[in-house]
């Protein structure tokens, strides 16, 4: 927790990202995306191979792991994907120490969001299922399950919720949370617990915070 909060100095407004931010759900991402592709007589990989391979957009992801579109769509493979992460969703929990951080937040002056690729809303039950969605002030997911467009809803957030960037900190796990944070013009902070490693995230960036609830 401490290793987080020295990063917020000077700043008002945090814009959290949820899957393997907030959301431990990387081991259930491994054995949703194995169950595919036993299915489609791919290989398996395992945890430190998944947060190698991992990235944005989705699609790139796939033909990584060898999906091949002229076979099966990309729309389909999402749609099943969603299917499995939905049924096992309850086996995930937040990162250890998470709901505490955001609680002490939430009761200094510093407001909070929710920025995600995730669909609008089932985030939404996500975090009210999680029991801390009346922590956040905004929250921005997308409109369809096929993970794009995200940065186009952090420019809705920084412009419907009027954050001033100077004043505003994107904290995710990914280079694509990176790049978001860039294009809107807000420092950015990296947990390396999430769906990247800290060997990948740390050649792209030099915030990182390599376990949440580290006494740095």
């Amino acid at each position: 927790m401490k290793s987080i909060l020295s990063h917020l100095e000077g700043k008002s407004h945090i814009i959290w990202d949820w899957n393997g931010t907030l959301l431990d759900d990387v081991d259930l991402m491994v054995e949703v995306i194995g169950e595919l592709l036993d299915e489609h007589s791919l290989s398996r990989i395992d945890r430190q191979k998944y947060c190698e391979l991992f990235r944005f957009p989705i699609r790139n992801y796939y033909l990584d792991l060898g999906f091949d579109f002229n076979r099966v769509s990309f729309e389909q493979l999402s749609e099943k994907f969603i299917a499995g992460y939905r049924k096992g969703l309850p086996s995930t929990k937040l990162h250890e120490g998470m709901k505490e951080l955001i609680h002490v937040l939430n009761q200094s002056s510093i407001s909070q969001s929710v920025l995600s690729a995730a669909e609008e809303g089932y985030l939404a039950e996500q975090l009210q299922h999680f029991g801390i969605r009346h922590y956040f002030e905004n929250v921005y997911g997308l409109t369809d399950y096929h993970a794009a467009g995200k940065l186009d809803r952090g420019f809705e957030l920084m412009r419907d919720a009027r954050i001033p960037p100077e004043s505003a900190i994107l904290i995710g796990d990914t280079d694509h949370d990176l790049e978001v944070g860039k294009a809107l013009g807000i420092e950015v902070l990296l947990l390396a617990d999430g769906h990247q490693s800290f060997n990948r995230l740390n050649s792209k960036h030099h915030k990182i915070v390599e376990s949440r609830i580290s006494s740095k």
